[in-house]
């Protein structure tokens, strides 16, 4: 079976009203210049999804970008998508977050010595760009962006046939990844026991539960529920249960305790439950957080195609 893998770069292609001025023209229409992922504002995640365009450009691949989305990143108008842009990016956002909320764009730019590209409608005739000359560029000292991540558009999930219960890393999926799921932030075995009736009414999908983190001490009561949920269930649904996945930095201490509850599940687990072993997968591949307990899009969506390849064969 030919393995379809979700990709962790993917390109969004939403249109935005335009703000009078600040407009950028591609093969999708209007756009607004600087908002690159068009959410209706231009911040540092703008920047970063510029980053990422060229950081792929550089390394000999595409661009994750459509061509509306480059003409939007094209700030200082060099026809190029590159780090002067995301520093431009993020110094407009560093002034309208210290206060000056009225700031415009093109005035911004202007003022640091870039002319926004004019349209066919707008300049009256004049052609071309007025783009910063070799020393202009030189002296524009780029704002520290080692930091940023690319934000990964939320991308749909193919298998409708796949239900997700869990906890906040579930939740914190759906972000990524349009998944059905019933899920509650910092939640435990309760959800089980409070959905115990409605889980069981549940037939011919892929069953993934994703639990334990907020109470490792129960792993006895997982494996209780687990193992008796009714043979109906059992035999009319793939039923998975997911390792707790690792955690960084100052949760870090919690892996000993989640080792422990991950072997107790996978030695105790009936037969016709499986269990992943995504711990032993991220600590192998690799894993961001965000805040040490929860992960960054692209760990997301890796966790996501894990479970995929683990289905259906890598």
């Amino acid at each position: 079976m030919k393995i379809k893998t979700l990709m962790s770069l993917a390109a969004a292609a939403a249109l935005v009203v335009p703000s009078a001025g600040i407009t950028a023209h591609g093969e999708a229409g209007l756009y607004m210049i600087g908002d690159v992922n068009g959410d209706g504002t231009v911040d540092a995640t703008d920047a970063s999804a510029v980053l990422a365009a060229y950081a792929s450009i550089s390394s000999g691949h595409e661009s994750p970008l459509y061509s509306y989305q480059e003409s939007a990143a094209d700030l200082n108008g060099d026809s190029l998508v590159d780090a002067i842009d995301a520093s431009l990016i993020l110094s407009y956002y560093a002034c309208v977050s210290a206060g000056d909320e009225e700031a415009i764009l093109t005035d911004f730019l202007e003022q640091h010595g870039f002319k926004q590209k004019m349209t066919d409608e707008d300049d009256n005739g004049v052609q071309g760009t007025s783009a910063p000359s070799a020393t202009e560029s030189e002296t524009q000292q780029p704002l520290d962006f080692s930091g940023l991540e690319y934000t990964h558009p939320r991308i749909d999930s193919d298998y409708s046939e796949w239900f997700w219960i869990g906890d906040s890393r579930t939740v914190g999926l759906s972000y990524s990844v349009a998944i059905d799921y019933l899920g509650e932030i910092g939640v435990g075995i309760a959800l089980l026991n409070r959905n115990h009736d409605s889980i069981c009414q549940i037939r011919n999908k892929t069953v993934i539960f994703n639990l334990g983190v907020n109470d490792l001490h129960n792993s006895g009561a997982y494996l209780n529920w687990y193992n008796n949920l009714p043979d109906e269930f059992l035999d009319n649904n793939t039923v998975i249960v997911m390792s707790v996945n690792p955690c960084s930095g100052s949760s870090q201490g919690l892996n000993s305790g989640i080792e422990s509850f991950n072997a107790k599940l996978r030695d105790g687990l009936d037969s016709r439950i499986t269990f992943l072993d995504s711990y032993t997968y991220l600590n192998v591949h690799g894993f961001a957080t965000t805040d040490g307990l929860h992960y960054t899009s692209g760990t997301y969506v890796d966790i996501y195609n894990f479970v995929y390849d683990s289905i259906y064969g890598a």
